[in-house]
């Protein structure tokens, strides 16, 4: 296996912080993080600068700004670009308003915001006009138009295409837009890193929270010898096919979004925590950032023994791990703690860590206010934590990160990359991607793991669940598989509480349908069984825990499963899901 992509954590941009409670408000943001090379109507961008109504905002070819808005939206302009803010209004109160922009050349990423869920924002380019309603946007500058999310309408030389979740258009001056269909090969991955920023750029954050440390986390490259963190399952070698390859640059691409997003709140944070009397210094409304303890399950694959050295080719051993998560969120000193407790998945034993098998406990960031973060805590939605530098973990070192998947800018780049996946709704509960790559004294990894995690705030006590009634829970699957990367479907569970059982249904996992009952533990806040698939002898063994919701202490649920089928079909990862 050859490098499959580091987690590039430099900053992509700046942030505005859109201001001023009323719609009539001229006065419409403050640069809190600003990379070289970016002007307001010509006039370099410092940080703690206000951003004007009609603003007219132009980027070299080493600059790039965001613009966050009080409606959560967000528009991220990329180098050689010049955009103007032909009209933004906004009632908090009603959450509605209006937003217009003229990109009149270069790339744009746009993500909707409160306005735009009443279908009120429209960006306007050199050759089309395009109205979008909750979405996330890409515009590559050359006529090429991405939903990544929602819904937009792009008009173009008097006819109109709608284009869904995953849709592309091209456009051009004098012509129609193209049907909508998949985006070209690379597409979302070469807008990506055109946001990024060069080398030595921060966006005006701490210096340190990009380090190179933190980059090197999701490094997957190497050749070595066999032996792993947490191999031991007797599980035969497999091939490490090329679609795993594929599909964890494709997540990769997500953990960038997200942590670009949790490191670019420090700036906004920073302006939010200066004195009140400070002119430049309008109040910020930043998402809801609550301290709090998540508990529950992780799930993936242990891939060791990787050699790309053709001439002594040994095929990796894929073993499927699984365990234990816990999240710890604090506020106070804006960090993340996440603790993974990880063993080898037995399908003669699922979820019993076998006596001759190896576990490992990693440990991502920190809490508290003391040593290095190693992590970043944007909102409930996005955060991250790395493991920190020269960590050895059963005599290896290791470099990893755990990071949330919740986001609107990584979901739907994850959405794009994972068929099928339709996240859950969920309100309390918060799911994700871990990666970790290892070495046994040399350079070069020689080992992967990568997988999933999922945990949300624990029952209170066993009398919080109750004794008669029932309840649907409906949400998603995602796992990693030995033969084909990540795949996900859509998952139910029919609980009946008098019963102490629930009916399980997982739907279209990597093209199989699994369903049967899953039984409560003798705790009956927790629950597993084992569900039988439809295509080559699969089954699915799952555990799991009711986890709260905003009104039912038993409001939302999560677990880890575990596949395995005909020709060492093998794979693990998670559920989420919420009452209906």
């Amino acid at each position: 296996m050859s490098r499959t992509g580091a987690l590039q954590l430099a900053i992509t941009t700046a942030v505005l912080a859109i201001c001023g409670a009323t719609a009539q408000a001229q006065q419409v943001g403050t640069a809190s993080a600003v990379n070289p090379a970016a002007t307001a109507n010509l006039k370099t961008i410092i940080i703690g600068q206000s951003i004007a109504h009609k603003e007219r905002i132009q980027t070299k070819s080493s600059g790039s700004v965001q613009l966050l808005f009080l409606d959560k939206t967000s528009m991220t302009i990329g180098p050689n670009s010049d955009l103007t803010i032909d009209e933004y209004v906004y009632d908090p109160s009603a959450n509605t308003g209006k937003l217009a922009a003229t990109l009149s050349k270069g790339a744009l990423r746009f993500v909707g915001g409160q306005i735009s869920h009443n279908g009120d924002a429209e960006i306007k380019t050199a050759s089309a006009l395009i109205g979008i309603r909750g979405g996330v946007m890409m515009i590559d500058g050359k006529g090429g138009i991405y939903a990544g999310y929602g819904t937009m309408t792009v008009n173009s030389s008097g006819q109109t295409v709608t284009l869904g979740a995953g849709e592309f258009t091209q456009t051009q001056s004098g012509g129609p837009p193209t049907p909508p269909g998949l985006p070209p090969p690379g597409f979302v991955q070469r807008q990506i890193a055109l946001f990024q920023s060069a080398a030595g750029q921060t966006g005006g954050a701490r210096a340190g929270a990009a380090s190179a440390a933190n980059v090197a986390a999701a490094e997957h490259s190497a050749t070595g010898s066999p032996g792993g963190l947490v191999t031991g399952s007797g599980a035969p070698p497999s091939p490490t096919p090329p679609t795993i390859v594929q599909q964890i640059n494709a997540i990769t691409s997500a953990f960038t979004q997200s942590i670009q997003t949790s490191n670019q709140a420090t700036g906004v944070q920073e302006i939010a925590d200066r004195p009140k009397g400070d002119s430049n210094t309008p109040p910020i409304d930043n998402n809801p950032r609550p301290s709090a303890t998540l508990t529950g399950y992780v799930g993936g694959l242990d891939v060791v023994n990787l050699n790309q050295n053709h001439t002594n080719y040994q095929p990796p051993i894929t073993d499927p791990i699984t365990g234990t998560a816990a999240i710890n969120l604090d506020a106070a000193n804006n960090r993340v703690q996440g603790t993974l407790d990880i063993y080898a998945y037995d399908p003669a034993n699922p979820f019993t860590q076998l006596a001759h098998s190896i576990h490992a406990l990693l440990q991502f960031g920190s809490t508290g206010s003391t040593g290095p973060a190693n992590s970043g805590y944007s909102d409930y939605n996005n955060f991250y934590a790395n493991i920190p530098d020269n960590s050895i973990v059963n005599n290896k070192a290791v470099t990893g990160v755990v990071v949330s998947a919740n986001g609107v800018a990584a979901n739907q780049v994850v959405t794009n990359a994972i068929p099928n996946l339709t996240p859950c709704q969920c309100d309390y509960t918060r799911w994700g991607f871990w990666a970790v790559s290892a070495s046994n004294g040399n350079a070069t990894p020689d080992e992967a793991l990568i997988g999933t995690w999922v945990a949300g705030r624990p029952v209170g006590s066993i009398s919080d669940v109750p004794t008669t009634g029932t309840a649907t829970y409906t949400g998603h699957v995602i796992a990693n598989v030995n033969s084909a990367g990540f795949v996900a479907g859509g998952f139910s569970n029919a609980v009946d509480f008098g019963a102490r059982s629930g009916a399980v249904s997982v739907t279209n996992l990597d093209s199989t349908n699994y369903s049967g009952t899953v039984n409560f533990n003798t705790d009956p806040r927790n629950f597993g069984g084992t569900i039988a698939g439809d295509v080559g002898g699969r089954n699915m063994t799952l555990q799991g825990s009711f986890f709260q919701g905003p009104n039912s202490p038993v409001g939302e649920m999560g677990g880890s499963v575990a596949i395995s089928g005909a020709n060492n079909y093998l794979g693990s990862g998670i559920f989420a899901a919420t009452k209906r």
